[in-house]
């Protein structure tokens, strides 16, 4: 088992990487969102309590046949069929859907998974809000979960950055997981979704509060992002360069500091604890061990999934920097993804497009404009609005090729449908909605998504 194998040298962590490639019959997509949890009073709902997140997860596991995953006596997850229920630190429910091949099934799987949850919303009171973050309360007015390996992040967080804590316990994301079946292709794939990153942020953007007041950006979550902790989230300019490989990457992971290292005790009870010495890069883990163990595939692999890039690349490539939007229009990301990935014509004309290999541009500034502008944004003669359009024009091309080859995906078409209305302005931003719906009615309760009638 990888938690057993150890690491005896870099590259077994690059071919732990690499061992995610195969053949394109085998590609799948992953839907990943979370959403918040809120009361009859419009408060989101602690781990506890007679309508609190367990009473959530127990209801699930009792009426849907879901398997819990615990820590110690509590359930902090939940499985099923190739999915799972997870929390992020202040509650944010997040459901990481299967591998599915077909929009049209991450449809299914998601009408089939809100119906579940507004049946058990209907039994304790509770409402659900699709939003880029929480634009109410702070880190501090928010419940935490009982998950161990966030005590560790809280305490973190503030040595590295300003905005860790409110990342942490405010923000909610859609993201797009996709395989790959070469090297070649992961970076192709890596740096396009780099690439296209402001435009995905501008298309999603839906955060436009922070701390019970307007920002005036139409991405706040975006922008949190940007002081986290710049040595786990932002690799460096080599991401946009065609020469960059999966060893870059990888070379790159070796020198974020780990959060915490996991460790068995006598007792046979694993317990996450802070490395041996402040600062310890899973480099000096590999060359030094910790606490008189050496590191191993595991402790690789939960290192991975604590660096927090835009785009983050694994055994797939997880696309990171939407807002979480309501519900309609969740498979437009997955739908996206798939037409600019998957398909290897408009793959390579989105880089065209997008001026790939062009060092002039200042990247962080584009991201930067989109955070703030959304498709109004602009850096010099790059403006965020009709690259986003002529994204969406390219994912379409690619869906209709993509369909001679896996078969019609009437879902996919309608999500573009729905994300081209954005982008071209025939649908209002959602972080417009957002704001004016706030500043008619400051609370979550505002924001509640409606719940779907009774089945």
């Amino acid at each position: 088992m990888a938690d057993d194998l150890v690491l005896e040298s870099e590259q077994q962590c690059v071919a732990w990487v690499l061992s995610g490639c195969r053949p394109r019959s085998a590609f799948r997509i992953g839907t990943e969102y979370e959403r918040l949890v809120i009361d009859a009073s419009g408060r989101p709902i602690g781990y506890e309590g007679p309508a609190g997140i367990h009473a959530l997860f127990e209801r699930l596991m009792q009426q849907y046949a879901w398997r819990p995953v615990l820590e110690g006596d509590r359930p902090i997850a939940l499985e099923r069929s190739g999915a799972s229920i997870s929390l992020e630190p202040a509650g944010q429910f997040e459901l990481s859907g299967a591998p599915l091949a077909l929009v049209d099934a991450m449809v299914a799987e998601r009408d089939h998974h809100l119906a579940e949850l507004d049946d058990i919303a209907r039994e304790l009171g509770l409402r659900y809000v699709f939003a880029g973050m929480n634009p109410i309360d702070t880190p501090q007015t928010v419940p935490y979960m009982p998950k161990k390996r966030y005590q560790h992040m809280r305490a973190w967080m503030p040595r590295v950055g300003a905005l860790g804590l409110d990342m942490m316990h405010l923000t909610c994301t859609v993201q797009a997981n996709l395989d790959f079946e070469t090297p070649e292709e992961a970076m192709e794939m890596f740096r396009l979704a780099y690439l296209a990153t402001p435009m995905l942020i501008a298309l999603f953007a839906n955060s436009p509060w922070r701390h019970g007041a307007p920002t005036g950006m139409a991405s706040t979550r975006a922008w949190i992002w940007t002081d986290v902790d710049d040595a786990r989230c932002k690799p460096g300019d080599w991401v946009f360069d065609p020469a960059a490989t999966v060893d870059d990457y990888v070379q790159w992971a070796f020198d974020v500091p780990l959060y915490f290292v996991k460790h068995v005790g006598e007792d046979g009870v694993s317990a996450y604890l802070p490395a041996d010495r402040p600062g310890k890069t899973f480099r000096d883990f590999l060359r030094e061990g910790d606490r008189g163990r050496p590191a191993t595939l595991g402790d690789f692999e939960l290192h991975m999934s604590t660096v927090f890039p835009d785009v983050r690349l694994k055994r797939y490539i997880e696309v990171r920097a939407a807002d979480c939007v309501p519900p309609d229009l969740l498979p437009a990301l997955p739908a996206l993804c798939k037409g600019l990935l998957y398909d290897p014509v408009s793959r390579r004309a989105a880089l065209g497009l997008l001026r790939d290999g062009d060092r002039r541009i200042d990247r962080a500034a584009l991201r930067d404009a989109a955070s703030r502008e959304g498709l109004d944004g602009r850096i010099g003669d790059l403006a965020v609005g009709p690259l986003a359009v002529a994204l969406v024009d390219l994912a379409r091309c690619g869906l209709q090729r993509l369909e001679g080859e896996w078969g019609p995906d009437v879902a996919a078409r309608d999500a573009i449908d729905a994300i081209d209305a954005i982008a071209r302005g025939e649908r209002e931003p959602l972080w417009r909605v957002v704001d004016r719906t706030l500043r008619t009615t400051p609370s979550l309760s505002a924001l509640a998504h409606p719940l779907a009638p009774h089945r």
